[in-house]
């Protein structure tokens, strides 16, 4: 499990850096023409918005992987560790069958997009190609969360990813 994950993550890690790097490289490189040159690079904005999309889904599964995902803990504070540990696998759970789900549905939209053959104004490349990252992103964030279920079940210590500890310690209501 070890191996998958570092996979994973060094493939999101690198998709994330390259696609934020190039969505910078156009931006500027499209106010250097636009300000000095006087013409504007069409393809600039329609090329962002498919990498802005990469960003957005990989980088679900890559905050997953870290732990930074948003959490609701006003329960989950006030339980002990064994309650804690119970909990985090339940959430884990259903929420990699959430994931696994919206992987599905995603799938459904992509062959109405290949049915009907759409392409993207400019560049015209078809938008099915550049709506895979959305299965992608939601296919490795259910994979992240069942890691994580799966190394709350084989540990002793609670997880809020498959590397990150729940370090996170308040005063449990009733224990001193």
């Amino acid at each position: 499990m070890n191996l998958l994950f570092r996979f994973i993550q060094r493939i999101e890690a690198f998709l994330l850096a390259w696609s934020i790097i190039a969505i910078a490289a156009l931006s500027i490189g499209n106010v250097f023409c636009r300000a000095l040159l006087g013409f504007s690079l069409a393809f600039t904005g329609e090329l962002s918005q498919f990498l802005i999309i990469i960003v957005t889904f990989i980088g679900l599964s890559y905050a997953t992987s870290r732990g930074r995902h948003i959490r609701m803990t006003a329960l989950y504070d006030q339980l002990n560790k064994r309650w804690r540990k119970r909990l985090m696998i339940l959430i884990c759970i259903f929420t990699a069958l959430l994931m696994f789900a919206l992987t599905w549905y995603s799938f459904e939209y992509i062959s109405t997009v290949y049915f009907l053959e759409t392409v993207s104004p400019v560049l015209q490349v078809p938008l099915y190609l550049v709506y895979l990252c959305v299965p992608l992103g939601f296919t490795l964030s259910a994979i992240q969360y069942t890691l994580t279920a799966v190394r709350n079940v084989i540990s002793s210590d609670v997880y809020i990813s498959f590397t990150q500890k729940d370090e996170y310690e308040s005063p449990v209501i009733g224990e001193v």
